[in-house]
């Protein structure tokens, strides 16, 4: 035990020095598997190592071609005829080879992760093999007892493999394909030999694959980080543009939310003072008997007093009520109810005002129509805007249909069909917005609050419903409500109950 305790001291040490080379061919092997396999965050990182290896690379096979030929021929002193074309034509044949298949490759464009991987591989591979096949000069063109023809060979192979690490280090996999392929013939064939020439040659070559993995490495680190903060600063410039095209698009919805709520107080304004002139007028009248004994003169002044007081008190609900629904405070009583019962009251209240507008206003209920389970308050008000809205955008002479049925899924569908003047196809996605008006080529002077269809939809959703609007400018307009299935109750629950 003592003798084990007196020796960690001088093996510490030792593991301590072993560490770092341990850590740095780790992080070595890592970076060069994430070159050809990337995880879903490194995609990008290294789709962008290969657009680059691919520019400063678009010239390395013709180069290398012609490089091939002029080393043949630089060989012809010492090596056959026969071995330097074998050697020439199968490199030019494999390079023409690898880069009429890379251009097909490259033709599929796939940006994700699954495509970034493809290209990774494929373009490892192919490095790999046009390496080989190049570096195999070493053994090809090596003539035994030709010490120049060695030495040409050391060189030709030494500068190629600078140059390849130069230009490939931005793909660790490419890069270390370089340099294991110009590794292996640069060093065992002049390490296998008895000259001594040769072993001086092998140290060398051992040493400059050492300094080019170092080189590689320091290239490598110093174009991620270039990548990198590019790919920072692009998605900081994309960030801009999408906030500021958030900024334009808010910045017009309040600009367009402005004006509409300046037209909505503008129509208030004349919604509220028509009925307050005649309560004013006419109470006015009545005070000071304007017409003596003419009783009949003063009961016809003081109904209009009472329809005027209705229409306030119809503006004030409805303003409540959307206040409520935008709060989300808007509570339902809800109760079994006849829809048909509900629509022949609203169809009963508007009648007379569709006869003084000229329209030909019709009821088409469906037979048998069952119940709902909902706000008998809130049915009443969608009917009423929906009926008020029809009457008021529909020309005289034209046609205003209150119909309901039950739907083969199961749900209640009612509305209001008219033969108006329609709503424009672009301004039919804000008629259910509040203050939303989207007639606006109506020429009549009541315009309405723009409040009916944004209440109409509340209540709708309120109740789990959803409203669905048909409009063909000059053609007409359909406004159909669908409540659930689940508020119908059919004949048996109601006898059973």
């Amino acid at each position: 035990m003592s003798a084990l305790s007196d020796q960690r001291p001088g093996v510490k040490p030792i593991i301590s020095a072993l560490r770092a080379p341990i850590e740095t061919l780790h992080d070595i092997a890592s970076e060069i598997f994430r070159s050809v396999w990337p995880a879903s965050e490194n995609a990008w990182l290294t789709t962008a190592e290969l657009q680059l290896t691919r520019r400063t690379t678009r010239f390395g096979v013709p180069v290398l071609i012609l490089a091939s030929i002029v080393v043949e021929q630089a060989c012809s002193p010492w090596v056959p005829f026969e071995r330097r074309f074998a050697w020439c034509v199968t490199f030019i044949c494999t390079a023409v080879f690898l880069y009429c298949a890379a251009q097909i490759l490259e033709a599929q464009p796939r940006e994700d992760r699954a495509g970034a991987r493809f290209r990774a591989v494929w373009r490892s591979a192919f490095a790999v093999l046009i390496q080989f096949t190049w570096c195999s000069m070493g053994l090809w063109l090596r003539a035994h007892d030709a010490p120049i023809d060695h030495l040409l060979l050391a060189f030709v192979l030494a500068a190629s493999m600078a140059g390849g690490v130069s230009v490939c280090a931005t793909h660790p996999a490419t890069a270390a394909a370089i340099i294991v392929a110009h590794g292996l013939f640069l060093i065992l064939p002049n390490a296998l030999s008895s000259a001594p020439l040769d072993h001086t040659l092998a140290l060398l070559d051992a040493a400059l694959v050492l300094m080019m993995t170092v080189q590689a490495g320091a290239l490598h680190h110093s174009i991620a980080k270039m990548l990198t903060l590019e790919h920072e600063r692009c998605g900081i410039v994309d960030e801009l543009r999408h906030a500021k095209q958030e900024s334009d698009h808010e910045r017009t919805r309040a600009t367009t939310a402005g004006r509409a709520k300046t037209q909505f107080l503008s129509n208030m304004n004349h919604e509220l003072r028509t009925p307050m002139n005649a309560i004013l007028g006419f109470s006015e009248l009545i005070k000071y008997k304007s017409f003596g004994g003419d009783i009949d003169k003063y009961s016809e002044y003081a109904d209009i007093i009472h329809q005027s007081g209705l229409h306030l008190l119809r503006l004030i609900d409805d303003m409540l009520d959307l206040a409520k629904i935008e709060g989300g405070k808007l509570g339902l009583r809800e109760t079994e109810l006849s829809l048909a019962n509900s629509m022949s009251d609203v169809f009963d209240e508007y009648a007379s005002k569709a006869d003084s507008s000229q329209l030909s206003f019709l009821k088409k209920v469906q037979p048998g129509l069952p119940q709902i389970f909902a706000d008998e308050r809130a049915i009443r008000q969608i009917l009423a805007n929906l009926v008020s809205n029809a009457i008021k955008f529909t020309p005289a002479g034209g046609c205003v249909t209150l119909f309901a049925q039950a739907e083969a899924d199961g749900r209640i569908a009612f509305g209001v069909d008219d033969t108006g003047i329609g709503i424009a196809e672009e301004n039919q996605a804000r008629v259910f917005e509040r203050f939303g008006q989207g007639r606006h080529d109506v020429t009549s002077a009541d315009k309405g609050t723009g409040l009916g269809l944004a209440i109409v939809k509340g209540f709708a959703e309120a109740h789990d419903g959803e409203v669905k609007l048909e409009s063909t400018l000059g053609a007409g307009t359909r406004l159909t409500v669908y409540l659930p299935a689940e508020r119908v109750r059919p004949v048996e629950h109601r006898l059973a109950s």
